[in-house]
């Protein structure tokens, strides 16, 4: 999607526009803090929207493959260290750019983190350091997506672990400093084992390189002809740090845990971004930069992706804390993610037209999954939240007949759970559907993720039924939502229900990259 008045517009800038939105919620973070209290909700709504202009004006004027070389877009680099006296020397450098994978989910962080900021009205305790830290978290989450060298790339995911930490600990309910801790001793090491992974790939790759100077470049890694067999250690390496943050069974035992202790916006960031960090690093570093390793791959990943999705539905399903709930409905989504990377490594390369389609279109689900439940779990944890607002409690036995006492509130939650589980005219269908169909053609046994569909709908039904359209309890006072708490999932739900009917505004957009990995990729 490219619009001559938005490329105008993008030139016009005073900055690279990928440096611009980085710069920007750098320095707002240090602004808020140095503003205090009063004036540091201010300003991060001011620059979280900002940047939501940004991304969107990133998107209608950037052509989902560009002219740099990866097709890529607006590179920019920076050298952080020179490994050597010599101009050939190995470098540790930032590398910027983006294509329309990177862009579609540089849109969702940006709308994510916004959405977070309107619903941080409660938090008013040491509000300039909270806002800091929210505006620090967005720079990592941004430059994660928008980095091609590996170094680069890990220090963006790195920083986003420091303010979260801080965030769950400190502004969170009882228990919330244990979770913390779990949280980032479980993704830091994820994070050490890809760290592992990234100089295992650096040292071979001067096997490879015409000058023999090895590279952290993920384009540069991506064109050399890796062996296979290093393709696949690093591949593994990913796998645990990327299957921490996705997450995938056996590494998903942090994500309930920080869910349900975090303040509601922390809840929000992490199930409607940080989550897709995993999947983009699947497809970025994976699928696009050693597709070899993960066709050998694919299987074992295809079965934990069913796995994880069956097992989340079932946990999910004995759940009384509602955004415990929702916690596990993210890992059972989140699978579908994995079960369409793994479906495109098996058949990205067949001589089978049929197979490469189906590839293609599992491919494509597995982007349209993590907007879409972006979007959707957003609204279900700000409405988990509410909840403690308006009836005291999460417990789902103890909430009754809210649709009586908090219609409105009670019309959010419904339309999201119904957009949760799938019903066609949401975005959650739409995403289901493409991983599905795309997935059956390459493992018929896949369809037996289905099965977790409908737990999804049982239990999600169920919780609906206990506490929207019960009868009230006289005994519990249950308040309805203000329209200030009611704005920001009301907001989410416009492309909820838009890419449900216009599921072209995303996938437009990653197509062409997609039938560019699909010939090969870009030299």
């Amino acid at each position: 999607m490219q619009l001559d008045f938005a490329t105008s517009l993008i030139s016009s800038l005073p900055l690279n526009i990928l440096v611009l939105m980085l710069v920007m919620p750098l320095g707002g973070a240090f602004l808020a803090y140095l503003l205090g209290n009063k004036g540091a909700r201010a300003i991060t709504l001011v620059i979280t929207t900002l940047e939501l202009g940004l991304s969107v004006l990133l998107m209608l004027g950037t052509p989902s493959v560009g002219p740099a070389p990866g097709g890529l877009s607006h590179t920019w680099s920076y050298i952080l260290a020179r490994l050597g006296t010599t101009t050939d020397s190995p470098v540790f450098e930032i590398i910027l750019g983006v294509d329309g994978i990177s862009m579609v989910l540089v849109l969702l962080s940006a709308l994510v983190v916004w959405i977070a900021a309107i619903g941080s009205n409660h938090i008013k305790d040491s509000a300039n350091v909270y806002y800091a830290l929210f505006l620090l978290l967005q720079t990592g989450l941004l430059g994660v997506f928008v980095s091609f060298d590996l170094i680069g790339f890990f220090v963006f995911w790195e920083l986003v672990l420091v303010p979260m930490f801080f965030i769950i600990g400190r502004w969170g309910e009882e228990g919330s400093r244990h979770a913390s801790i779990k949280f980032f001793i479980y993704t830091h090491l994820g994070s050490a084992v890809m760290l592992v992974g990234f100089f295992y790939l650096y040292f071979m790759s001067s096997n490879f390189t015409v000058d023999h100077v090895p590279t952290f470049d993920m384009v540069a890694l991506r064109n050399v002809g890796l062996d296979p067999t290093v393709q696949i250690g690093f591949a593994l390496a990913l796998f645990v740090g990327a299957g921490v943050k996705l997450p995938v069974f056996p590494l998903h035992n942090w994500l309930p845990w920080a869910h349900v202790k975090a303040p509601t916006p922390g809840s929000v960031i992490l199930a409607g971004i940080l989550l897709k960090m995993g999947g983009y690093a699947f497809i970025r570093l994976g699928l696009w930069m050693v597709p070899e390793a993960m066709a050998r791959l694919a299987i074992p990943f295809a079965v934990v992706a069913v796995f994880t999705c069956i097992y989340a539905a079932f946990t999910a399903l004995a759940q009384t804390d509602m955004k415990s709930l929702v916690a596990y409905t993210s890992i059972n989504h989140m699978a579908w993610v994995l079960l369409g990377v793994a479906a495109y490594a098996a058949g990205y390369n067949s001589p089978d037209p049929a197979i490469q389609a189906a590839a293609n279109l599992a491919v494509q689900g597995s982007i349209f999954m993590m907007f879409s439940h972006g979007t959707i779990i957003s609204v279900m944890f700000i409405v988990a939240g509410q909840l403690k607002y308006s009836a005291g409690t999460r417990e789902i036995p103890n909430v009754k007949g809210l649709m009586t006492k908090a219609p409105h509130l009670s019309g959010v939650l419904i339309i999201a759970t119904l957009a949760a589980f799938g019903l066609p005219g949401f975005s959650g269908f739409i995403a289901e559907a493409l991983v599905i169909f795309g997935a059956i053609v390459i493992y018929p046994l896949s369809a037996l993720i289905a099965f977790g569909i409908f737990l999804t709908v049982g239990y999600m039904l169920w919780m609906l039924n206990r506490i929207v359209f019960s009868d009230p309890d006289p005994q519990v006072e249950v308040s309805e939502a203000s329209w200030n708490d009611l704005v920001a999932p009301t907001l989410m739900l416009i492309p909820v229900i838009l890419l449900g009917i216009w599921p072209d505004l995303i996938l437009g957009v990653i197509q062409p990259v997609i039938e560019q990995m699909l010939l090969g990729g870009m030299p």
